[in-house]
């Protein structure tokens, strides 16, 4: 009988390890640096009958590793595209010329959601040659996720939004050089195209030599927009021109020359919004605790009938003396560590004759710049909660309301630790969708055996809990020992072990 007990009991858990480990790990897939390896390997990644083997892999790329596109990469499902953990350089994304064609017009056109992290994209070809964008949204509702990336050098946008309710999410990255100064209007980081926008959330980035605007409201609507602890530094024409949007946040944020270029007679505003087009929508916005500055050498530089913008318009203003919010936002002028030229030379062939050879903004060493400022400034402990203003990556600290504000859309799919753990008589299980799909959470016994299905339902994205308190599907109390949780959404499952104590 011992013997007996003994290979049931070593069979149940060699069974659960293999259940865990194996069954349930995610897929990654490595991707060799070269031409036309990613699109080679994320479409070419289906089934005999030309589907998806699974929409949830990682797919992983080589840090210091060059890859050039076979023209543009254009993803109808999702994808989740990062540079390998470790230290070294972003893996860097470029254009490749299909043979005896010419460059695409952008280098990514997802038509699905798309994630990337710790990656280096231009719309520099490998011939030098320019393409217009980085990023082309194609498809309605969808999901661009960015963290520490690098976005660079584009001769219209940064992103172009085609489509409607599209969402938004860049972290912890930079975007670089977008735009010439022969056509400035056309250097955008965010141009909406008109269409509507669900969600923009910009939280610790850096933005610099842009020579239109850092967003474009083109008439377009957005529902939700949040830009927290940005630094933005040389924008042409106007910093954030927000326009229409229901609730926005926009704090702690450092905007050096905004709208650099000037213009005559009357001034622009480094910040624009407007008021909601849905006339039922009441509006919410948080705009405190900016530092939004133009450079002297610069004000000296325009002839007398160019004017240098102002923080903020009548609206905004409206809002910030409504809250009492005036004295939180500060004009400071700040020293960088290694920061572009100002632009003195650029403004000045300008309006001498904008129609003339422009003089385009300081791109030396820009892969080098440091955004970094003088602890001894004001700005360095103006957050709204102590913390420096602009990107906090140039002080190597994170920015505290990230977490909050993410959960609700997260970038994967991803199943938590329960809490407490060992628990009685109650614990607390989260998960995150990165989209809405069938979901069913199951709690097992060793041996395999269902005990407790706690959700089983159709789900929205977003950060989702659920308790335990330690009964089976039949009212019992479960008694004390180990059991297993188990997440199914979609193609992703995830297991994870659990104690429960009487």
């Amino acid at each position: 009988m011992k013997s007996n007990s003994f290979l049931r009991i070593s069979f149940s858990v060699v069974t659960v390890m293999f259940f865990s480990a194996t069954v349930f790990a995610q897929r990654v897939i490595p991707i060799a640096s070269g031409f036309g390896t990613i699109g080679n390997t994320i479409l070419g990644d289906t089934t005999s009958t030309g589907e998806r083997v699974d929409t949830n892999t990682v797919y992983t790329l080589e840090r210091g590793g060059l890859y050039i596109l076979d023209g543009e990469f254009a993803p109808t499902t999702r994808v989740n595209l990062r540079a390998v953990e470790g230290t070294g350089p972003r893996p860097k994304i470029i254009l490749g010329v299909p043979s005896g064609g010419t460059t695409p017009d952008q280098v990514l056109r997802p038509k699905a959601n798309i994630f990337l992290k710790s990656i280096y994209i231009t719309a520099k070809d490998e011939f030098d040659g320019l393409s217009l964008r980085i990023v082309r949204a194609q498809e309605n509702g969808i999901k661009i996720s960015l963290d520490d990336c690098v976005l660079d050098i584009a001769s219209q946008a940064a992103f172009r939004i085609d489509t409607k309710n599209i969402k938004i999410i860049m972290k912890n990255s930079i975007v670089s050089n977008i735009g010439l100064m022969s056509s400035p209007d056309n250097g955008r980081v965010f141009d909406d195209r008109g269409n509507n926008i669900d969600t923009l959330i910009v939280i610790n980035n850096t933005f610099y030599n842009i020579t239109s605007k850092v967003i474009r409201d083109a008439g377009g609507s957005i529902n939700y927009a949040m830009f927290d602890h940005n630094t933005m530094i040389n924008i042409g024409q106007l910093g954030c021109e927000i326009g229409a949007v229901n609730d926005v946040v926009f704090t702690n944020n450092v905007m050096v020359n905004p709208a650099f270029i000037g213009t005559p007679n009357t001034p622009v505003s480094a910040l624009t919004l407007k008021v909601p087009t849905d006339t039922t929508v009441i509006q919410k916005a948080d705009v405190r605790n900016n530092n939004i500055y133009t450079e002297a050498a610069l004000i000296a530089a325009y002839p007398d009938t160019i004017k240098a913008p102002v923080s903020f318009d009548d609206l905004t203003q409206s809002i910030i003396a409504a809250n009492g919010w005036e004295n939180t936002n500060i004009e400071e002028t700040l020293t960088f560590a290694k920061a572009p030229v100002t632009p003195v030379n650029t403004v000045t062939t300008y309006w001498q004759d904008p129609t003339a050879t422009q003089v385009e903004l300081d791109t030396v060493g820009h892969l080098d710049f440091d955004f970094q400022y003088n602890t001894s400034a004001n700005s360095y402990t103006a957050g709204s909660s102590g913390q420096p203003l602009g990107a906090l990556t140039w002080f190597d600290m994170t920015v505290g309301v990230e977490e909050e504000t993410t959960q609700t859309i997260p970038n994967e799919y991803e199943l938590f630790q329960n809490y407490p753990n060992p628990f009685n008589p109650e614990t607390r299980i989260n998960y995150s969708l990165p989209q809405q799909t069938n979901v069913t959470l199951i709690v097992f016994n060793l041996l395999g055996q269902e005990i407790a299905t706690l959700v089983n339902a159709v789900q929205s994205a977003g950060t989702h809990s659920v308790n335990w308190n330690g009964f089976n599907n039949f009212g019992q109390k479960v008694s004390s020992g180990i059991y297993l949780y188990r997440l199914t959404a979609g193609n992703f499952v995830s297991v994870k072990k659990m104690s429960f104590l009487k």
